[in-house]
């Protein structure tokens, strides 16, 4: 349900949301905590928002110890189709890993916390690449700040997708939870949820505008638009993915929630009682729709199906493009969400393709029969030829 908060609390949240000092948005958040009536209702919207307090002054910390000459910051700049951040506890096999995907030069030693900095190498699937990267160690404790913990967060929160490397010689179930849990009080899911909501505020006029491939469940736009009114917000780009509720727009308001589609990679396979170590694995895992990869990074069992486990986790497609006239596509693909359309493959191709569009042309798997002529609306899938007119 919609929480109804008193006005007083709208108008607080929406000096939150325009305030851009960090020590003065705490402040503000703990006065509208303040104002939020305590009830069943709102229960979950104050825990998102203690969330993100606590997220905040660890980032001041993390400030205030680069002033004073303290560790930097993890942040890798995205490459290839896709980042995905390994993480696991300490020697469970993530540079080694690393090194027999991608060639990347990692150290890999039975030593305890070898890698002390993110590591990153690329993964041929296909005619693409994805962008691996070896975070240090995760800990128990590291949401609360241990072992660099939230720069490790931190960097899976703002990767494409995650791989969780536990040991089949040691206690694998364990070391799930435990990256579960640190995962968790970060703010970051791993279960796929039933709907998804991005919000991007944006200046001027554009008003309310609502995106992606989702579909609003017993709400209307408008009722979208007078909800985010009451919170002062009168333009903003909202993408939604899945079954989405009015209550899931207000949640993402106050959220600091995001979900990462994940792959457990469980290593060691060639160990004794690794079997066993496996099945108590899925176990655990018994009704979730997260894969679980069995490996073995000393003799290369499994590891040919992680680059079509991470393009099937990713929710991609490529699709390449060809100029009219010409008989061969592009060799190089497009790379866009599973679902996108004929026009939305237009505007990331060129702005002018997009705002001059006529029709376009497709061939391959969503095609009806080869050069099909299709509208704006066509939805394209994986290997599809499209040309735009």
């Amino acid at each position: 349900m919609v929480t109804n908060l008193p006005a007083e609390a709208k108008a607080k949240w929406a000096e939150v949301v325009a305030c851009r000092d960090t020590a003065e948005k705490i402040r503000l958040m703990r006065e509208f905590i303040s104002l939020v009536p305590k009830h069943k209702g709102t229960s979950n919207l104050l825990a998102n928002v203690r969330r993100r307090i606590a997220m905040l002054e660890r980032e001041l910390e993390r400030r205030r110890a680069r002033r004073r000459g303290g560790y930097g910051g993890f942040s890798v700049p995205k490459e290839g189709a896709g980042q995905i951040v390994i993480l696991g506890p300490t020697n469970v096999g993530r540079s080694s890993l690393l090194v027999s995907l991608t060639g990347a030069k990692a150290e890999v030693s039975p030593v305890h916390f070898t890698t002390k900095r993110p590591v990153v190498g690329m993964l041929q699937y296909q005619d693409i690449q994805f962008q691996l990267i070896e975070a240090p160690a995760l800990i128990e404790g590291a949401a609360e700040g241990r072992m660099d913990g939230p720069q490790i967060l931190g960097l899976a929160r703002n990767s494409d997708g995650l791989i969780l490397m536990v040991d089949l010689s040691g206690d694998p179930a364990g070391q799930l939870s435990m990256l579960r849990s640190e995962l968790g009080r970060a703010g970051i899911m791993i279960e796929k949820p039933e709907g998804e909501v991005e919000i991007t505020r944006r200046s001027g006029g554009a008003g309310i505008q609502l995106i992606g491939n989702g579909v609003l469940v017993d709400c209307t736009v408008d009722d979208v638009r007078r909800l985010l009114r009451n919170y002062r917000i009168s333009s903003a780009l909202i993408k939604i993915r899945g079954r989405v509720t009015l209550s899931d727009i207000e949640d993402s308001l106050f959220s600091s929630l995001v979900y990462k589609p994940t792959i457990i990679v469980a290593n060691k396979l060639d160990v004794e009682g690794a079997e066993e170590s496996l099945n108590r694995l899925m176990g655990l895992m018994e009704g979730s729709e997260i894969p679980i990869l069995p490996v073995s990074c000393r003799d290369g069992r499994g590891l040919d199906g992680l680059g079509d486990s991470i393009f099937r986790m990713l929710r991609i497609i490529r699709v390449y493009s060809k100029e009219p006239g010409l008989k061969k596509p592009s060799p190089k693909p497009l790379v866009i969400d599973e679902g996108s359309t004929v026009i939305e493959a237009a505007k990331r191709l060129h702005s002018e393709l997009y705002k001059r569009f006529r029709y376009a042309r497709v061939w391959g798997p969503s095609a009806k029969y080869p050069g099909q002529r299709v509208g704006p609306a066509h939805i394209l899938m994986d290997g599809d030829i499209i040309e735009i007119r």
